[in-house]
């Protein structure tokens, strides 16, 4: 039981399973911070996925995937920003209409570009390779989980640390959490407040375009229906526990990752799949719950 809840091949594929969940989420940040109410980082990941299959099918080449998957997730938050920001659409219905209208849009365009529905596997939709770092081999247990991941897993560990450090320690940081404070004192200072929302929504796009590309590429090969399967959702609510903070929103991706890996891993324990597979939504909602507690009892210390 043990080697299942600390072996190395949990913990690898936790860290596997993070991945789009942290791009995801230090993406989300921005816009939360921004002040963008958001829910619809589902569409943007499952549109992303599937363009980044579709490029690498095309041209054979995976990162050349990720360029697709990318340029997907910027489109989607071009077309979230022009209903939000000008059309003054309201964010929670556009977020809806994206989520739902992400899976029809997918699923039309997997049958009429390669003919089939569920899903779709061919020898030119190719993957990421994995990288192998000879040093690691000499950190034991640790080096067997870090090592033979492909490059969006360490590119989503650093990003965290280099979009803190955008957050928190530079003035375009400053400005967008400004913006999401208080707009209109942002303003007063001369900051252009549309332009700040639109340049954290575009960072949200290009981080969920990653994300979205890892599901396919990431060693699977593979795009099927509904792929990311609420991975989206998990990503809002690490932001929300995180409140809008890359590095706390990372670690609640890591704790849901986990329990994803490990349902896989206690499925030959003899417990019914049924159960087993709730387990990072049952870890969602706790940590969610943790919050919330968390902070009534600041509001209540804070009351006179």
């Amino acid at each position: 039981m043990l080697k299942t809840l600390l072996g190395t091949v949990t913990l690898a594929a936790a860290l596997r399973l993070a991945t789009p969940l942290i791009f995801a989420a230090v993406g989300g940040c921005f816009g939360n911070k921004a002040g963008i109410f958001n829910i619809a980082l589902e569409s943007f990941m499952l549109t992303a996925a599937f363009f980044s299959a579709y490029g690498s099918y095309l041209t054979a080449n995976p990162y050349m995937g990720v360029l697709f998957g990318i340029l997907a997730g910027l489109l989607c938050a071009v077309l979230f920003g022009l209903f939000v920001f000008h059309l003054e659409s309201d964010g929670m219905v556009v977020s809806i209409a994206m989520n739902l209208g992400a899976w029809g849009l997918t699923t039309l365009l997997m049958l009429a570009l390669f003919g089939v529905r569920g899903s779709f596997m061919d020898p030119r939709l190719v993957s990421l390779p994995a990288v192998h770092m000879p040093f690691l081999d000499f950190l034991g247990p640790v080096g067997a989980v870090l090592n033979d991941q492909n490059i969006l897993v360490y590119l989503a560990f650093v990003s965290v640390a280099v979009m803190w450090i955008v957050m928190y320690r530079t003035p375009f940081g400053l400005r967008v959490r400004g913006v999401g404070i208080n707009a209109k004192a942002a303003q007063t200072t001369g900051t252009d407040v549309l332009a700040y929302r639109w340049k954290s929504l575009l960072i949200t796009g290009v981080f969920c375009g990653l994300a979205g590309a890892v599901l396919p590429l990431g060693g699977t090969s593979v795009f099927s229906e509904n792929m990311t399967a609420g991975r989206g959702f998990l990503a809002v609510a690490a932001i929300l526990v995180g409140q809008g903070n890359p590095l706390a929103a990372a670690a609640s991706c890591l704790l849901f990752a986990y329990a994803g890996a490990l349902s896989v891993g206690i499925q030959n324990l003899g417990i019914p799949s049924q159960l087993v597979e709730t387990l990072p939504y049952v870890a969602t909602i706790l940590v969610l719950l943790v919050y919330g507690a968390r902070n009534l009892t600041f509001r209540k210390k804070q009351t006179p």
